[in-house]
């Protein structure tokens, strides 16, 4: 999926709030959202502060049938990173963090 689709389905789910959470060991240190250190409006913000450059799709480690997408942005003199997939209409979040986050 290009970008702007991939963007504005993630946004759309996160308005809705119909958006889960993959489970992982490093949650509080990764996934911010799940935790709730930051809010949906928050990634919409940067999640709307990327362009396509800013893009890249991969294959999940599990699935590689299943793309996951990452954005990153610059937000208050940090670089935040958004990674999330769908699974058929749902969307669900791998992590939301920032560089500085990952470094503690």
């Amino acid at each position: 999926m290009a970008f702007r689709p991939a963007r504005s389905k993630i946004i759309a789910a996160l308005k809705a709030g119909t958006y889960s959470h993959e489970a992982r060991d490093a949650q509080r240190e990764r996934n911010l959202l799940a935790v709730g250190e930051v809010s949906a409006a928050f990634v919409i913000e940067l999640l709307k502060r990327t362009g396509g450059p800013d893009h890249r799709e991969s294959p999940h480690h599990w699935d590689a049938r299943t793309k996951v997408h990452v954005f990153s942005c610059r937000h208050a003199e940090e670089r935040w990173y958004v990674k999330a997939y769908f699974i058929g209409d749902e969307t669900r979040f791998i992590s939301v963090h920032s560089s500085r986050r990952t470094q503690t």
